[in-house]
């Protein structure tokens, strides 16, 4: 019997732990707070663990996880990355990361920091309290756009990309003094240039400081007219692109450099016409990830090559020994949806017509039905995903274009437009 401890068991990792739990594990549950957003806690199933709680008092949670006694202790999303570092630390478990670059896999200044000192290709950037600071490294930096951000947030949290002083001013004063969505006091803003290019993620699964790569994943985001970005889609690519090659071996050496030896990675990556360069990396498995998509698209995602680490280290360890590139049986699209006017959320009138779509396979509302809706400003305020897989791209494309028309016609909204 495995037991393990998951600290924030939520986004991706509510399956992980599901798919744990029906492996026979033991899991008990730890919020690493008591003010986490009520955001993450939308689908989350506290049947699955034998104990759920909360920290509180860092003493008490340590002592609580000594008397349970666990093999594994897991981040499930970004909020427990530092918690579960620290427990791990704590225990002395063998299956851990390295607790003294813990803060580089969290602060992104310390992150692109840690690569820079190490020679590897990242942007240039500076972390300032003051506006004064700000305009002062603006001014020497010399080129827009650049990209302001919290050092430690979620998703698109808090990111701006600015196109002149104006614009960087009125974006750091909506940062600093702020509390982000992982409730974080943002009394830093970090300042980076702009890294132009096509984005990717790199998923992977590292045993001992060696990795299995499980998904490569093209970004598709927008930028709003207020310099917020949100999620337009992303699309697994095959590990025959051209492009495959160069982003894994780049994400090997970042994730070296930032001390995650045990466990899943997360690293997005923007491909420049320098070469890779990191956007920010978590250790953690990647959010938007269904293990039931993965099982039609690659056969073996993050989440279940997670698990296997787990529950099997020795297949684990045999799988990665066969160096074999995952192969795409199908196309995916995760199209994340984007509401344009304030209504009620009507999920029947999308849902049937969503069946309709030859790709259609899933969608997850992060909305209750019959509850307000706002308009898209953030990650935060995206309704929900679709999931849309099929053999043929060419269907995908054109399912995904009728969903964006069907949201031009409010169909989710009850009283909208």
């Amino acid at each position: 019997m495995i037991k393990i401890v998951v600290v924030d068991g939520f986004s991706s990792g509510k399956f992980l732990a599901k798919k744990l739990q029906a492996d026979g594990c033991v899991l008990l549950h730890i919020s690493s707070s008591n003010n986490i957003d009520d955001y993450y806690y939308v689908g989350f199933d506290f049947s699955i663990y034998e104990e759920a709680i909360t920290n509180e008092n860092l003493a008490d949670t340590v002592s609580l996880v000594k008397d349970f006694n666990p093999s594994f202790i897991l981040a499930g999303a970004e909020s427990g990355v530092l918690l579960a570092d620290l427990l791990n630390d704590r225990l002395g478990l063998p299956y851990s990361n390295e607790f003294g670059k813990s803060k580089a896999r969290r602060n992104k200044y310390e992150m692109i920091r840690r690569l820079s000192d190490a020679g590897l290709p990242a942007a240039k950037q500076t972390s300032v309290g003051t506006w004064d600071s700000a305009r002062a490294w603006i001014e020497v930096h010399d080129k827009f756009p650049i990209v302001l951000k919290p050092l430690e947030s979620a998703g698109s949290d808090g990111v701006y990309i600015c196109n002149n002083l104006k614009e960087s001013e009125v974006a750091f004063s909506q940062i600093l003094g702020t509390r982000n969505k992982l409730n974080i006091d943002n009394v830093c803003v970090l300042l980076q240039e702009h890294l132009a290019g096509t984005e990717y993620v790199v998923n992977m699964v590292s045993l001992s400081g060696k990795q299995l790569v499980t998904e490569v994943v093209r970004y598709k985001k927008l930028l709003l007219d207020t310099g917020s970005i949100i999620y337009d889609f992303d699309e697994l690519i095959d590990s025959t692109s051209d492009v495959y090659k160069r982003l894994v071996d780049y994400a090997r050496e970042v994730v070296l450099c930032l001390g995650i030896e045990n466990g899943p990675s997360h690293a997005e990556i923007m491909l420049t016409s320098e070469g890779p360069k990191l956007v920010e990396i978590a250790a953690r498995t990647d959010g938007i990830l269904r293990d039931t998509v993965s099982a039609q698209t690659t056969k073996f995602g993050q989440i279940e090559a997670t698990a296997l680490f787990i529950t099997e280290p020795a297949a684990f360890e045999r799988l990665m020994e066969l160096n074999v590139d995952y192969k795409l049986f199908q196309y995916s699209y995760n199209v994340c949806l984007i509401n344009r006017a304030e209504g009620t959320f009507d999920i029947e009138p999308f849902l049937n017509e969503l069946v309709k779509l030859e790709s259609f396979f899933e969608a997850v509302f992060y909305v209750e039905n019959g509850k307000n809706i706002t308009i898209t400003k953030d990650v935060f305020s995206q309704p929900g995903t679709v999931y849309l897989v099929h053999p043929e791209l060419q269907v995908i494309e054109s399912d995904y274009r009728r969903i964006r028309a069907m949201e031009s016609d409010f169909i989710y909204l009850r009283c909208g437009g």
